[in-house]
């Protein structure tokens, strides 16, 4: 099979048993060649036919039948009664029917007996391959064949290298198939071989990604995953309507929103997309005081908008490098947060020159500035955003604070510059900026953070909101724009990240926005999710085998969660004397990094079931099984 060079070794396995079966040779005939000899036999059994008419009727012609002069012949007399008979059964009188044609018929069956029972004997003999397909064996009929005519599988993970769709391959990639549709007989691959297998029953061909696609014009894909085994799920591929960019989700669903519950006798109703298997609906739709908030919000952006925007480029034109801009939002309540980021930056020695803060308050912009760090603060354009820390993550100002780093982003993007933005609660380990500088990154429009979690909200990137890289285009500003507009969405859903996700997806279908989610299961870019749930990955970050771009301590309840276990990872760089809540003119020394910042990590242990460099077996247990990291 053409191709079977580039598979798989489980690709390999999956054809004839399990190895690669040599197939029967084949008797190559093609359509003109058996209509010739359908023909052929026509003719000759109609002119054997007429011929034993013929030879019948001159065999007549010599018989006398005087019955006067031959009496004495009955046998005689009998065949020259039989004459006219015989004659009229030729030329057909409506009542002996036309001999002819009979004996055509007869010839017709006697020579299509034969070369079926040649045909049969050439099938026994050298395989069912002898023989064209027939239309009876075709896996779609002619109602589904303006959409439908071939199928195959490939290997998932072969195809995933092969095309780069974005979205997380999360593991087992390589025991997987997908399945691959074809509309006609031209966008199949060029074997022969792999054609007849596609278009007809039996076997479906499992080939490359490489020859799967090589005559596919325009390809779709679909991601499909039924979260809920339990659940009996369906597809249906409509042909024949208009072209549709979205999925529909019906389920057998009784109740709305948080009362939804699946239903099995209940019948099958338009659900969204966001409602879960259980029949829970996590689509939370803004109440009235969350559209007051937003309408507020944006008409403080609009009414400065131009002030805004005049400012802010003076300041990005003196700090931009190659047209990238790094870009901070933070208050009092992550202030800690801020500080530590420059200290550790400073200590392995990244320069921060293109990073710009955008304060949400004086204390906030005062720290930053005292760091060195550039700043954008707009009074009025912050002014809803508090000053304290959430509490927990989604919780009311955890929701604000989303608010004002859309706002943020959509300003820098919105003036044309690359834009790479974090949260504080994060360390450089490698400059992530020679990564989506190299050209090793990949042509994409928007590239973020794996958040690790695989809730059906997330779906089907999984980006986590608190680390991505943008790269400026009339796409990504579309995005932005939208997002800007969606305040009373992330207010009523007290997080933008699904919104966000939710807009990835349809702007990858509207604008062809290209998405890139750096996957949790590659060691470049970890997380909370790493160090929570990725205990393999934490021994090897912790012995130095394997050197990461960042550490993002996400997936963590709170600030003061997050301050410990960076401790006791060597994460922490930031004297006790500076926080909390100490304001900069409070900081003693001409310089704050100079007295707040430490050249080296500062471990200290918290918990002996999370993970540290070194062991803290003596620590409390902050979960409840209390059993040691170490």
């Amino acid at each position: 099979m053409a191709g079977s060079g580039d598979l798989l070794p489980s690709q390999l396995a999956g054809r004839s048993g399990g190895g690669m079966a040599k197939k029967p040779k084949s008797i190559k005939l093609s359509n003109g060649t058996w209509l010739l000899i359908v023909t052929l036999s026509s003719v000759a059994s109609f002119y054997a036919g007429m011929g034993i008419a013929m030879n019948v009727a001159s065999a007549h012609s010599k018989v006398a039948c005087n019955l006067d002069q031959h009496q004495h012949q009955p046998r005689q007399s009998r065949n020259c009664d039989c004459e006219g008979t015989c004659l009229s059964a030729m030329a057909g009188d409506g009542k002996n029917g036309d001999l002819a044609k009979k004996l055509d018929d007869y010839f017709q069956s006697q020579c299509k007996l034969k070369i079926d029972e040649a045909i049969k004997g050439a099938q026994t003999r050298m395989g069912e391959a002898a023989l064209p397909p027939s239309s009876s064996n075709k896996r779609f009929g002619r109602s589904m064949q303006h959409f439908v005519t071939g199928l195959a599988s490939v290997n998932r993970k072969d195809m995933f290298q092969k095309y780069d769709f974005g979205v997380p391959m999360d593991p087992g990639a390589e025991r997987e198939d997908i399945l691959m549709l074809y509309d006609s007989k031209r966008a199949m691959p060029n074997s022969i071989d792999v054609v007849k297998e596609a278009e007809n029953d039996g076997v479906i061909p499992h080939i490359s990604a490489a020859d799967a696609t090589e005559n596919c014009d325009v390809m779709k894909v679909l991601y499909i995953k039924n979260p809920d085994r339990s659940l009996r799920q369906c597809y249906a591929l409509v042909g024949g309507q208009y072209e549709g960019y979205h999925l529909q989700k019906w389920m057998r669903l009784v109740g709305e929103g948080s009362k939804g519950k699946i239903e099995k006798s209940a019948p099958l109703r338009v659900t969204g997309r966001m409602t879960k298997s259980s029949g829970y609906d996590e689509l939370l739709y803004p109440k009235p005081n969350h559209l007051a908030m937003h309408r507020k919000i944006m008409i403080t952006y609009y009414t400065n908008y131009d002030f805004v925007r005049k400012e802010l480029e003076k300041k990005l034109r003196q700090i931009a490098i190659n047209n990238l801009v790094v870009v901070v939002t933070v208050n009092q309540g992550q202030a800690e947060l801020l500080m530590n980021f420059v200290c550790s930056s400073r200590a392995k020695g990244f320069d921060l020159k293109n990073l710009i803060v955008f304060p949400s308050d004086d204390f906030s912009r005062e720290i930053a500035e005292g760091l060195g760090l550039a700043t954008f603060y707009n009074q009025q354009l912050m002014a809803a955003i508090p000053s304290q820390e959430a509490e927990r993550y989604g919780d009311s100002t955890f929701a604000l604070i989303m608010m004002a780093k859309v706002i943020c982003v959509q300003l820098v993007v919105d003036l044309g510059y690359d834009v790479l933005f974090q949260d504080v609660d994060m360390v450089w380990l490698k400059d992530p900026r020679l990564y989506f500088e190299s050209g090793s990154a990949g042509d994409f429009d928007v590239f973020f953070q794996d958040d690790g979690n695989r809730q059906e909200r997330y779906t089907p990137y999984s980006a986590n909101s608190g680390f991505y890289f943008i790269r400026n285009n009339e796409r990504s500003k579309l995005l932005f724009r939208q997002m800007l507009t969606s305040g009373d969405l992330i207010f009523a859903c007290r997080s933008h990240q699904q919104i966000l996700i939710q807009l990835l997806a349809e702007h990858n279908s509207l604008s062809g926005l290209r998405v890139k989610v750096l996957s949790r299961d590659n060691d470049e870019f970890p997380s909370g999710f790493h160090y929570h749930m990725r205990k393999d990955f934490m021994k090897k970050l912790i012995s130095g085998k394997t050197e990461p771009y960042i550490f993002h301590m996400c997936w963590t309840l709170n600030k003061d969660d997050k301050l410990k276990y960076m401790s006791q990872m060597g994460f922490w760089y930031v004297h006790d004397s500076c926080f909390p809540n100490k304001k900069a003119s409070e900081i003693s020394g001409d310089s704050m990094i100079g007295h707040c910042c430490s050249a080296e990590p500062l471990f200290e242990c918290h918990y002996k079931d999370k993970a540290s460099i070194k062991s803290c077996s003596s620590s409390p247990a902050k979960d409840g099984r209390g059993i040691s990291w170490w």
